[in-house]
């Protein structure tokens, strides 16, 4: 399925930096510069691109859809 969520495992270094699995950054079209909003929801990080419309980042989106993915993930229909 296309809209299957992809899922890998990276490290926190010691310089608090987190490497995006190569997989994952050519599904999402992640490049060097890629500006990420980061979100901290219970015990998850959750990045999503910065998409400016009009001016505006979109967070009312954005919460929205992490609030649809994490219940998926929750309940086992991720």
């Amino acid at each position: 399925m296309a809209d299957e969520p992809l899922i890998d495992v990276t490290r926190v270094s010691d310089k608090g930096q987190v490497v995006i699995p190569k997989e994952i950054r050519d599904k999402l079209g992640f490049a060097e510069g890629t500006r990420l909003i980061v979100v901290a929801a219970e015990d998850a990080v959750i990045l999503q691109r910065v998409e400016v419309v009009a001016g505006k980042v979109r967070v009312r989106e954005l919460m929205d859809r992490i609030k649809s993915v994490t219940q998926r993930l929750a309940f086992g229909r991720g």
